[in-house]
């Protein structure tokens, strides 16, 4: 408990500077270009069209899900599913993209980060605002389901910050770990989703598995907000399963934490 106090306190005494740090990331990722920060929104942008083209144009896919079109169902899930893979690798690598600040200023290390997942969040809300945009163009208004959208952001970022501090500790001790997490992103999407609905799966040991997935859970969530108009408390065995999977992975990190932090400053 007082490793976890200790994380909690850093991040209450250096919440400004995370904030700034946030916005000078999604700045500095993007500089040197010539529409920079712009690329955060380009690039999600021009995946969701040549999925648009494929089924819309290609497949010619005319199938549709509560009375939505195959591509609003689509790019529902696509939304949240930008912002996981994204600090999938960005939180496992934030630690030693700024290791300048743990060994010039000693910065507390758990909250860099946050900053890192924080700084993806922003794009989130950018592009959030555009697949708002699609729904009301294509004749969806918005309803009073869209109102719990920020609670699944919010577990999606908390559960994140937690996996970014875990992973982001684990890769600065071993490159091999961070090739991993790259490497099983693609995974990740086939198996969290986001091309089809998992409840629609057959074998029952299967999709219960699937549903544990957390990024199954909020990739539903905010489908159930925009396509199947359900609660968050109607899909409660999700949730307390997502939450289960989240203190596990918490308990972990502040495992990992307590045990390697003070290694940290001498690995980078």
């Amino acid at each position: 408990m007082k490793t976890l106090k200790k994380i909690i306190s850093e991040h209450l005494r250096y919440k400004n500077t995370i904030f700034k740090l946030a916005k000078s990331d999604l700045v500095k990722t993007y500089k040197g270009t010539a529409l920079g920060w712009w690329w955060a929104i380009i690039r999600p942008s021009i995946t969701l069209a040549v999925y648009y083209f494929a089924f819309t144009v290609g497949l010619k896919v005319s199938s549709s899900v509560g009375g939505y079109s195959y591509f609003l169902w689509l790019i529902a899930g696509f939304l949240p599913w930008f912002y996981m893979r994204d600090v999938l690798v960005a939180g496992a690598g934030s630690i030693k993209k700024y290791r300048f600040l743990v060994t010039k200023i000693k910065y507390p290390i758990s909250t860099i980060p946050t900053f890192v997942s924080l700084s993806h969040l922003f794009t989130e809300i950018m592009l959030l605002v555009i697949v708002m945009a699609i729904f009301i163009f294509s004749g969806k208004m918005p309803d009073i389901y869209w109102l719990q959208l920020p609670f699944y952001m919010l577990l999606m970022f908390v559960l994140f910050c937690i996996w970014s501090l875990f992973s982001g500790i684990l890769s600065t001790f071993s490159s091999d770990f961070f090739q991993l997490v790259k490497s099983v992103t693609l995974m990740l999407f086939w198996l969290s989703g986001i091309m089809y609905d998992v409840h629609s799966i057959d074998n029952d040991v299967i999709r219960h598995i699937m549903l544990l997935n957390p990024i199954t859970v909020i990739v539903n969530g905010f489908r159930n907000s925009f396509i199947y108009k359900e609660w968050f408390w109607e899909n409660s065995k999700e949730l307390i399963g997502f939450f289960a999977v989240t203190v596990v992975l918490l308990a972990l990190t502040v495992f990992v934490y307590k045990k390697l932090n003070r290694e940290v400053v001498d690995i980078l």
